[in-house]
């Protein structure tokens, strides 16, 4: 019998929808022209910017102010000037690609000690900044049909954020903790939820 730490009250019954996004493949191929590939990064910041805004608004109307603030929060990771430089400094130096420098120093500050209370946001700018690069679409779970109880090996906050309640009447994880970003979410969304 598997166990589990309940992240939000209450009870879900439906179909399970397991929840597989496409794992991503960064290979760490080397750049001709560092100037263009910059160029090639800026555009995938701005476009994960973009997005993220959109998210954060929506989630401020159907949720409330107080739970965008996460998205916020990415939003500013997103725009530290810091990990811009340190991604572009990558490209300049190694000639790496815009992938494998956002793999290298996202993963550095996610494993940092102080950014440790970050540490998933970090993996998810890194990994929707990745997508955005490679032309992966990340699956949307605003869709899931009616009655699904959605079945994941992690749910990033970004993805948490897409959830229909009206849709979803339960999330069962294998990782996470009561207090990470995505069971927080699902409180507010007030979807009944397990982790771990």
């Amino acid at each position: 019998m598997a166990s589990g730490t309940g992240a939000s009250a209450g009870i879900g019954i439906g179909k399970v929808v397991i929840l597989k996004e496409e794992a991503l493949v960064i290979r760490r191929d080397t750049v001709a022209d560092a100037a263009a590939e910059k160029e090639r990064f800026k555009k995938a910041v701005e476009k994960s910017i973009e997005d993220t805004q959109a998210l954060a608004a929506d989630m401020a109307e159907r949720i409330g102010e107080k739970e965008a603030e996460i998205l916020n929060g990415h939003l500013m990771l997103l725009q530290d000037p810091m990990m811009t430089m340190e991604i572009e400094g990558k490209i300049d130096s190694e000639k790496l690609c815009s992938e494998a420098a956002i793999e290298d120093v996202c993963t550095m500050y996610a494993d940092d000690e102080l950014m440790q209370q970050r540490a998933a946001d970090m993996r998810d700018i890194k990994t929707r900044m990745q997508k955005v690069l490679l032309g992966v679409k990340s699956v949307d779970v605003s869709a899931l049909p009616k009655g699904s109880v959605l079945v994941a090996e992690d749910l990033t906050p970004s993805v948490t954020a897409g959830i229909n309640p009206e849709n979803v009447t339960g999330i069962v994880t294998e990782l996470g903790g009561r207090t990470s970003h995505s069971a927080i979410l699902a409180r507010a969304l007030e979807i009944p939820a397990v982790v771990a």
